[in-house]
């Protein structure tokens, strides 16, 4: 495929309609994800790639069991699943599995490419290191780079279309996630994921970051806050047509939780959906602020450029103010994506 990458938790709707569902059908949300290297050493894991290991003991929402000869059933997307009590090469087919990888400090075996561009830049040479499984950017998962691993575990989402799980489950035990039950995948598929390893309290610190972090620029700026109504945006995929972001999306959950308040247009919409360029003006005007999705270059990311040089987009009053914020952020995949957005939250509140 030609286009950018689309965020797994995009809705397929209609130009100004209701979201209609949670997915575009892309196989990656956007970029990728998180934790450094310290992250081995804080969770004494070693790395899931061709000399670590990792272990699991719980998949998706359910529970698992021992069994055998080191393996454990887990509860999965696709129903019970035996998987090995240590995996030792893990192969990410999605970026939310890659994500909470990169946050417990693993490695995988493998993973998708959804783009460099899109990728953190914290986590850019570790990403570029790790062989890719994609045909191309963006392109179908091949089976045939997945078996070249010797992977003894994929993971991957029930959103992902026209998935061949049943070659995967030819070369490994395949874990999918239920992405498509979540309102918050970047903190549930880390969740679950970190489960599925066999290390389900290991982002227990992560996760009080992440609350002390958004309690704190609540407090430090209420003021700021008070009298500020945000918007929150990306540029959209189509000629013509850009994506809002409502309250309830992700990352509308994660602005609210640091205190956030919204405009009309990100208040009205629950969740995001595709609008035309000619609502702009409706959708946006009395936003005091925009908050927007960049690549790691810190570009207005898709087709950003082009909804901000219409003339309507300029001549919005937060255009006109200098209050447009981006970040690489604006789609996280991890509890330290979700972090980092709140840290360019934060720059953006301190410069109001």
């Amino acid at each position: 495929m030609s286009l950018p990458p689309r965020p797994l938790a995009e809705p397929a709707a209609a130009s100004d309609g209701e979201p209609t569902g949670r997915l575009a059908g892309r196989p990656t949300r956007r970029g990728l994800l998180t934790a450094g290297a310290a992250g081995a050493a804080l969770f004494g894991l070693a790395a899931c790639g061709s000399n670590g290991g990792g272990s699991g003991s719980e998949g998706g929402s359910g529970k698992a069991s021992k069994g055998s000869s080191g393996t454990r059933t887990v509860d999965t997307a696709k129903g019970p699943v035996k998987v090995p009590a240590a995996p030792k090469r893990v192969v990410a087919i999605n970026d939310f599995p890659m994500a909470a990888m990169f946050d417990l400090g693993l490695a995988p075996a493998g993973v998708f490419n959804a783009g460099e561009e899109y990728v953190p830049p914290r986590d850019l040479t570790r990403w570029k290191a790790i062989p890719k499984v994609s045909d191309g950017v963006g392109g179908a998962i091949q089976v045939e780079k997945v078996a070249a691993l010797k992977p003894d575990l994929i993971i991957g989402i029930d959103a992902q279309a026209n998935l061949p799980y049943d070659q995967f489950t030819a070369l490994a035990p395949t874990v999918l996630l239920p992405f498509s039950k979540s309102k918050a995948p970047w903190r549930d598929m880390s969740d679950q994921t970190a489960t599925v390893l066999g290390v389900p309290d290991a982002l227990t610190k992560l996760k009080q970051r992440y609350t002390e972090r958004a309690a704190a620029i609540k407090k430090a700026h209420a003021a700021v806050l008070a009298r500020t109504r945000w918007d929150l945006l990306q540029g959209g995929f189509d000629e013509g047509n850009w994506w809002l972001y409502g309250h309830g999306s992700p990352i509308g959950g994660i602005l609210a939780d640091a205190g956030a308040v919204f405009a009309t247009g990100s208040t009205r919409l629950a969740e995001q959906q595709s609008v035309s360029y000619e609502l702009v003006t409706g959708k946006l005007s009395d936003a005091d602020a925009i908050f927007y999705y960049t690549t790691n270059d810190g570009k207005p990311a898709n087709l950003g450029p082009k909804l901000f040089a219409q003339k309507s987009f300029r001549q919005l009053a937060a255009t006109k103010a200098g209050h447009l914020f981006g970040s690489v952020y604006f789609l996280p995949g991890g509890y330290e994506d979700a972090i980092a957005a709140l840290g360019d939250f934060e720059k953006a509140l301190g410069s109001l």
